[in-house]
């Protein structure tokens, strides 16, 4: 019995039925971050991906900078684990393309928060919500005009989003 469910998977594996499902296990941020790893190799697609140690980096010479802005910001990425940007715009045409059709299909309108145009530049805010829906674990920033790509990865509680609107509308 063990031998025959082991072939079934190695023969639904070569088919490809079974990578499907995997795909779809990952969540969005981790796709992006992905296809932008895939396309790091190509001349003039830049990357830059801050970890947790360079995010603490960041966090330190925030705090040190004494502005309140700065350390409001530091509250609202309290538990974001990375941050992915990537610039592409130098890219060949065909390179961008490419990349922008790949990112299309991962990046589900589903979760589009915000759409903004300008002329013929657009920039595109996806947030991915936790699986209770109450906050965002993934925030996504497309602004393909500019060849600029970043992904916020970490839990960002809309709570603390709303509060900092809150008091900077004001």
């Amino acid at each position: 019995m063990k031998k025959t469910f082991i072939t079934i998977i190695a023969l639904l594996t070569l088919v490809g039925l079974i990578a499907p499902v995997q795909a779809a296990a990952i969540d969005h941020g981790k796709r992006v971050t992905m296809l932008m790893k895939e396309y790091s190799s190509n001349t003039d697609f830049q990357l830059i991906n801050l970890g947790r140690f360079g995010l603490s980096v960041v966090k330190a010479a925030m705090r040190q900078s004494g502005d309140k802005d700065a350390h409001e910001i530091l509250d609202l990425m309290r538990d974001v684990k990375q941050v992915s940007i990537a610039s592409y715009e130098d890219c060949e045409a065909s390179v961008k393309r490419d990349f922008e059709s790949r990112l299309s299909k991962v990046l589900k309108k589903d979760f589009l928060l915000l759409e903004a145009k300008d002329g013929k530049e657009k920039v595109q805010i996806f947030a991915v919500p936790t699986d209770d829906g109450g906050d965002i674990k993934n925030l996504i920033i497309n602004a393909p005009g500019s060849g600029a790509l970043i992904c916020v990865s970490g839990l960002i509680k809309t709570k603390d989003v709303a509060g900092f609107l809150e008091t900077h509308n004001r």
